[in-house]
């Protein structure tokens, strides 16, 4: 009933602005690709290699942010070259607090590799953003639903972003990903016990010091577990996080939804993800506009 009475006090509108749609795939063996189409397919699927390199989202650097490869290398003003994928970015939206999206994590695959995601990244183009949603690897019977800094700049000593403009490795070249609290602090947590052939409604916003997340269907608070065999149970939660993540950098962004292959998981013939009636959360009380 808490719940209820908090999520009431945002105001829930559907996300404004145009939609940019892209997608990355081979065919035939050539590389394809579709840039900044106002397509907005709702339904993703997945694609298979080569995929080119892009157009758009050129890598530049930032201070704290300096892109290199691992021997050193500048990556300032190149192209990267994405995973066979699709997906939409919203308009950027201002004043948020949160977004929820009706959606089916349909599918499933032999091996990991095929990911369905649902996230808002301060950063139209995800480059060592700071981010919270949910994802779903369809080798797995869970969704994640996480928060992260410096996303998509790796995680481990060879890490393409570094906290210094200097190429030569050294004690300050150090990977930035989750920084200042570490790579293994709590960053999300799995949902166990949905169906994957029907859609629900997520919702993830900020509540306090963290997130409240829920997951509903037909109105009614859907039941879920934590733990993958566990007993099921109301699936809202709230969770805290650590001071490495900063709230006060997510009321301005964008949300994303779709696809993405890496490597070849083996992904079951008609397995799609399907995304509708996309939201925000604006504080009523705050009058942001």
């Amino acid at each position: 009933m808490i719940f209820w009475l908090l999520a009431a006090m945002a105001q829930w509108a559907p996300v404004a602005g145009e939609w940019r749609y892209f997608k990355y795939w081979g065919e035939d063996g050539k590389a394809r690709a579709v840039e900044h189409s106002n397509e907005h397919p709702r339904v993703y699927r997945f694609w298979g290699p080569p995929a080119p390199a892009r157009t758009v989202c050129a890598i530049e650097n930032r201070p704290g942010v300096y892109w290199f490869t691992p021997d050193g290398r500048s990556l300032k003003g190149t192209f990267p070259t994405p995973n066979p994928g699709e997906f939409n970015v919203s308009a950027r939206v201002t004043g948020m607090r949160g977004f929820e999206a009706t959606a089916a994590f349909g599918g499933s695959a032999k091996r990991v590799g095929a990911v369905e995601t649902l996230y808002f990244a301060d950063r139209a183009c995800s480059d060592g953003s700071v981010e919270y949603g949910f994802t779903r690897d369809l080798a797995t019977p869970s969704v994640l639903a996480y928060w992260s800094t410096f996303a998509n700049c790796s995680n481990d000593g060879a890490s393409l972003c570094r906290k210094t403009d200097d190429p030569a490795l050294g004690r300050d070249f150090s990977n930035v990903q989750q920084e200042n609290g570490g790579t293994k602090v709590e960053h999300g947590f799995r949902i166990y016990g949905l169906d994957w052939n029907r859609r629900y409604t997520y919702r993830m916003f900020v509540q306090g010091g963290g997130f409240r997340v829920e997951v509903s269907r037909g109105g009614k608070v859907a039941r879920c577990a934590e733990r993958e065999g566990a007993k099921l149970g109301a699936c809202a939660f709230e969770k805290p996080v650590g001071a490495w993540f900063p709230l006060d950098r997510i009321g301005s962004g964008y949300v994303i939804a779709g696809t993405q292959t890496a490597g070849e998981p083996g992904v079951a013939q008609g397995s799609a993800f399907s995304v509708s009636a996309i939201s925000v959360a604006r504080n009523q009380e705050s009058g942001i506009r």
